[in-house]
């Protein structure tokens, strides 16, 4: 399974001791897998297989129930998104805000961002202002032109540039943590010639 959250629960007794109110009555013995719609939009997948030898079903669209009510047969059946807040609401309130990842480009050569690079510097300040205890990693990259040390070195430069940016935005500088990986882990493979931009970048990731 990637993205997307899973509740699988399995019997009445342990649906019920999770969530405030129990479901309505589903009988005994009987598997549910809902996908809510996370924030992002992205639902993700999970296979529902039967016990017993049956088809397994693929379940990959928000507010689908799956149900098992013997060892060989998933059913599948719409289920009112009402229902799964009021089910599954302070589960889902429970659960820590997902990882966010910006990406922030370089002009070759130096440490100076990118044009477009502001917006990204303001998703990132309200995504921190909306986590109550966020912690930062700003790994800056570099394309393949010049010596492993010389990228090194401006790869961190890079990284220090943006986290700078981001304490003037108000965000205090321990929660930050800046790294330089150089060019070991390009998003575009290249040759020691190519000066490929969007090699030249620092993430920013926001958890």
């Amino acid at each position: 399974m990637r993205g997307g959250l899973v509740f699988v629960v399995l019997g009445l007794a342990l649906l019920s001791a999770c969530v405030q109110q129990p479901p309505r009555d589903t009988g005994s013995k009987v598997t549910l897998v809902v996908l809510p719609k996370p924030p992002d939009g992205h639902v993700g997948a999970v296979m529902v297989r039967p016990l017993d030898s049956g088809e397994a079903v693929l379940v990959n669209k928000p507010y689908v129930e799956a149900s098992l009510r013997d060892a060989k047969t998933v059913r599948t059946s719409p289920i009112d998104p009402k229902g799964v807040n009021e089910t599954f609401g302070k589960t889902l309130a429970a659960l820590p805000v997902q990882p966010t990842s910006y990406l922030v480009y370089f002009v070759e050569g130096t440490d100076e961002l990118n044009p477009d690079a502001k917006g990204a510097i303001d998703r990132v300040a309200a995504d921190v202002a909306a986590r109550p205890s966020p912690e930062i990693a700003v790994v800056g990259h570099t394309d393949f032109i010049g010596t492993d040390q010389y990228n090194d070195t401006l790869s961190l430069q890079r990284a220090l540039r943006v986290r700078d940016l981001l304490v003037q935005r108000g965000i205090p500088a321990r929660i930050i943590q800046a790294a330089g990986r150089g060019k070991r882990e390009p998003v575009i493979q290249a040759s020691s010639t190519v000066a490929e931009p969007r090699n030249r970048r620092v993430e920013i990731i926001v958890r």
